[in-house]
């Protein structure tokens, strides 16, 4: 019964944290304080994640990934058109995804949760430090990172549940950096008069 929960509730946290992002980045033709680097490397992680779920026979983790992977293209495709995603950095990253998925496919679905586990928890380290450095965050959704940390703490107690520590471990590290990233922006948006809606609150 908890499993079932879990899995639901999981499953449909995962399928609506990046929309809310979409749908500022489309709505916006914005992409200010995103990494592009970040952008693609995640779509490497959802992948892996997504190979695992199929290996696993958890469909709340491929299902998941699978949503995760069309929503980022549709961010990856704005990108695209501000000129932010130079061509050769989705040729090295396809031909990543190739040799890493050629590699672990003999071995157990577990090597692919350990694998994206690892992409996963660095794929946020590039974000993070944009933040860190940029002067203009009014792309980034609050709305997302807000429901992005309830997700990954979903997943963290799920893993807890089934005694999977691949679904733990990553939480551990991404948790503290989806934080930093939602003050981050946060705190932009009120020191640029901006209410947490994205609606200015001083007149111009």
């Amino acid at each position: 019964m908890m499993e079932s929960f879990f899995a639901a509730w999981c499953t449909v946290l995962s399928l609506s944290f990046i929309w809310p992002q979409v749908w500022r980045t489309v709505r916006h033709d914005s992409t200010q304080g995103l990494s592009a680097f970040a952008a693609v490397y995640g779509v490497v992680g959802a992948g892996l994640w997504f190979a695992y779920g199929l290996g696993a026979e958890n469909t709340a983790i491929w299902f998941s990934n699978a949503s995760f992977i069309v929503a980022q293209s549709i961010i990856i495709t704005v990108m695209w058109r501000h000129g932010r995603v130079p061509r050769v950095m989705l040729t090295r990253f396809a031909a990543l995804f190739a040799v890493v998925l050629v590699v672990l496919l003999p071995l157990p679905s577990t090597a692919f949760g350990w694998t994206a586990t690892v992409v996963s928890a660095s794929s946020l380290v590039p974000q993070a430090v944009h933040v860190a450095r940029a002067e203009n965050m009014h792309a980034i959704s609050l709305a997302s990172w807000v429901v992005t940390i309830i997700s990954a703490s979903s997943w963290m107690a799920f893993g807890w549940v089934i005694n999977d520590p691949v679904m733990s471990v990553v939480n551990y590290i991404t948790i503290p950096m989806m934080i930093f990233i939602l003050v981050r922006a946060t705190r932009w948006r009120l020191a640029n008069g901006l209410a947490l809606t994205g609606r200015a609150l001083v007149s111009a």
